[in-house]
């Protein structure tokens, strides 16, 4: 029996770190008990939003032309602390650009620019029928959570 050996060659590649900031937070300001909100993250169609209502956004920051994966909570219950409404999320991102942004699909892939990459999250809160008044949010004191956005290099 002869003895035996193989190299292998070790390399890693360090990435400058991946941040997520929060700019603006997700609202729908005052709506009907008797309606479909619909938020576009673009900002172009919105159906029965009410006055003051912000499409939320976000900036990621890493290395340029480095993909990352995108994942978010599919659903998020907003609750006034008896009743529940379903947030289902949408994202549009681009690296600078609202009106060029492109659907952001839950674990896709994004490519950083130079400046990074911006998020732009709107969404539904599907038909409402005679829901009942008061302040929904998203708290676990609501019987819910806070919407998430999770990022890693790919």
């Amino acid at each position: 029996m002869g003895q035996t050996s193989a190299t292998a060659e070790v390399t890693a590649t360090v990435q400058s770190v991946l941040t997520l900031a929060k700019n603006v937070d997700i609202n729908f300001g005052n709506i009907s008990a008797t309606s479909t909100p619909i938020m576009d993250p673009k900002g172009l169609v919105n159906t029965d939003l009410g006055a003051g209502y912000t499409i939320g956004q976000f900036d990621i920051g890493g290395s340029d032309g480095v993909g990352v994966l995108v994942s978010f909570d599919a659903t998020v219950v907003l609750g006034d602390g008896t009743n529940i409404v379903t947030y289902t999320p949408v994202i549009y991102g681009h690296e600078d650009t609202q009106a060029t942004s492109s659907l952001v699909t839950q674990g896709g892939e994004v490519i950083l620019g130079a400046t990074g990459y911006k998020l732009w999250v709107g969404g539904n809160l599907g038909t409402l029928t005679s829901q009942a008044t008061g302040v929904y949010t998203a708290s676990a004191t609501n019987g819910g959570g806070l919407f998430t956005i999770t990022l890693d290099y790919n």
